[in-house]
């Protein structure tokens, strides 16, 4: 087995869809700032003070379908073809697990470091601060965002699991 082929593709094809996630992030805040609101620090969803508008829930809705349908499973689809193809003995279960469910870890990671702390904790762009929360200091709350990251951990290995029960099937 040549495990660094299944590093090689988690990690590659992870970090592709972090870039197309933080596109998507960017611009789901230019069309609605509240897009994200369930996702802000309690403290600064309180100061906001108001729910999620309507155009906000509707473009949280096209995030989604974007980020995973239309980007996450065609790029979940090309790592298994390119995994398939770099494997001696073709894509078994196991590779297949471990390739999907770094994937989505590495996406986990650059979510975290890419997006929170360093854009959103860090550099703080206006388009992703909420409107009259743009001082509070909860948005470099480190832990918050580490916290709110640890949450999906669990999914990691489902999705690993999952994926790679799939592409065995499907190949």
């Amino acid at each position: 087995m040549q495990w660094s082929a299944v590093l090689g593709y988690g990690i590659g094809y992870g970090a592709a869809l972090g870039v197309v996630f933080t596109a998507a992030v960017f611009a789901g805040a230019a069309m609605s700032r509240d897009f994200l609101l369930d996702d802000y620090p309690p403290a600064i969803q309180r100061r906001y003070g108001r729910q999620k508008s309507a155009r906000g829930r509707r473009v949280a809705v096209l995030f989604g379908v974007f980020v995973w349908a239309v980007c996450g499973v065609p790029l979940m689809t090309g790592a298994m073809v390119g995994l398939d193809g770099a494997l001696r003995d073709g894509l078994e279960f196991w590779p297949a697990a471990v390739c999907a469910a770094l994937v989505f870890a590495t996406l986990t990671v650059w979510d975290l470091v890419v997006l929170d702390w360093i854009v959103l904790a860090w550099l703080r762009p206006r388009l992703l601060l909420l409107p009259g929360t743009e001082d509070m200091a909860e948005y470099r709350d480190l832990r918050f965002h580490l916290g709110a990251a640890l949450k999906g951990g669990p999914l990691i290995p489902v999705v690993g699991l999952l994926t790679g029960g799939i592409a065995v099937l499907v190949a």
